[in-house]
């Protein structure tokens, strides 16, 4: 008869029951992820038949690694199962969480639909690594990283995970404890092409080819230069485009390329505006107007660093007006109003950017903090044939004015257009009757008239 070692026997079984656990758990999570991928179909699907929305978030724990140094694996897989309880007191019965890997989480939401929602549930989650987690006899204090990305056009199910730890990986460049939003737009037909146009875009920053224009705009009964609107110029992109328009602006606003650009392009014209200033006392009314993408508005620090370079070059504030368009306020309501307040608080000024085009509501004149109202160039180009289009010029002049906004009217692009305005009172315009944008060498020389 064999001689039985006891104390074999007796650990003997473990490993095994050990190893059936974590075959139970594994094919657990193989369970959950499988009915996360059919979720996401079936908001994909949702999507694309009624353009119903969604949010896709990945939460990644930072430190989980030291947690699992210091205090050993099976302390940091409850600590993992102790912040999944507490993101599930987060979610709706309708909204699909799961544990893709390790230490980090998938949260499906199909009931948040715009940005603000997205970025509050974001607030929300990080609030509740504030406090430290209880696991064992131990505290351990962690904070999370938190990729949004708000799907508005349908994509593949690759795609969108893309999407979503494309906006995790940004989110972790800015350090620990950071969410990041990427507005998910319609897929490129051709990625490889759509990749390399972003790489020539991003070289096209770095290298100094993308320059700021200036296009004047006058006070309309003296003719008189009050300033310019400035507008990105990439000379070899407008001699491949066919129509000659800024398609790359497009590309860039598709991406997070626009803040590169657009803070590429204020450091130029701030830079250019001061020297003008400085050359004579003329010229120090000069101001400048910006189109700026809505990001600047909801990224953290994004205002921050546009305020930065302002006091950085010394600019007077007062002296720069940064346009937003209506549309991409109401997409951003609350965090567009507060960063505008923080751009006003300095001196800068607002402007409300091709009013009337598109969607369009005097509630903006009532809502949002501005100064200028643009009126469309489509109202230039129709009023002297449509008497609806000279009507809502001149409401628009009157409640403008009523309500201490400055107008400015562009695409005047002949002398009639221009007469007329002025005979409707209008205070500012700009287009290409009045002059095209020019370089700053240009500007220099009618500086100098």
């Amino acid at each position: 008869m064999p001689i039985v070692n006891k104390d074999r026997l007796s650990i003997q079984p473990r490993p095994r029951n050990t190893k059936l656990m974590n075959l139970a758990l594994s094919h657990s999570l193989r369970t959950q992820r499988a009915l996360f991928l059919t979720q996401l179909k079936s908001a994909l699907q949702l999507l694309q038949q009624t353009q119903q929305r969604f949010v896709l978030l990945l939460i990644k724990v930072d430190n989980i690694a030291d947690v699992e140094r210091n205090f050993g694996s099976e302390l940091s897989n409850k600590l993992i199962s102790t912040i999944r309880e507490h993101l599930l007191s987060l979610t709706s019965c309708n909204d699909c969480l799961v544990n893709l890997q390790g230490d980090e989480f998938a949260l499906l939401k199909t009931d948040i639909t715009d940005a603000d929602s997205a970025l509050d549930l974001a607030k929300e989650i990080q609030s509740q690594f504030r406090f430290s987690f209880q696991v064992n006899h131990y505290k351990i204090l962690c904070s999370s990283s938190i990729g949004i990305s708000l799907q508005q056009a349908p994509h593949s199910v690759s795609q969108v995970l893309k999407d979503a730890d494309i906006a995790l990986k940004n989110a972790q460049q800015q350090g620990l404890g950071h969410y990041h939003l990427s507005t998910a737009l319609p897929s490129p037909v051709k990625n490889t092409q759509a990749i390399q146009q972003q790489d020539k875009l991003t070289h096209a920053i770095i290298n100094n080819d993308i320059l700021p224009y200036y296009q004047p705009i006058i006070q309309l009964n003296s003719n008189r230069l009050i300033g310019f609107e400035v507008i990105a110029h990439w000379h070899e992109e407008e001699q491949n485009s066919d129509k000659g328009d800024n398609n790359f602006i497009s590309l860039a606003e598709n991406t997070d390329i626009i803040i590169a650009l657009d803070l590429h392009i204020i450091n130029q014209a701030c830079l250019q505006l001061k020297k003008w200033h400085n050359s004579h006392v003329d010229n120090q009314q000069i101001i400048l107007t910006m189109n700026l993408s809505a990001k600047h508005l909801i990224l953290d620090g994004a205002v921050e660093h546009l305020i930065f370079i302002i006091q950085q070059q010394q600019i007077p504030p007062q002296r720069l007006v940064f346009e937003f368009r209506e549309h991409e306020f109401m997409a951003h309501n609350k965090f567009a109003i507060r960063a505008l307040e923080k751009l006003r608080q300095i001196g800068v000024q607002v402007g409300l950017d091709d009013f009337g085009n598109g969607f369009s509501s005097l509630n903006a004149f009532f809502q949002y903090p501005i100064d200028f109202v643009k009126i469309d160039s489509h109202f230039t180009n129709r009023m002297l044939m449509s008497k609806k289009d000279l009507s809502l010029i001149r409401v628009i002049r009157d409640i403008s004015h009523d309500m201490g906004f400055k107008v400015i009217v562009e695409g005047i692009n002949n002398p009639q257009q221009h007469a007329k305005l002025i005979e409707l009172g209008c205070e500012f315009g700009q287009g290409n009757y009045i002059a095209q944008p020019m370089d700053y060498r240009q500007v220099n020389r009618l500086l100098e008239l």
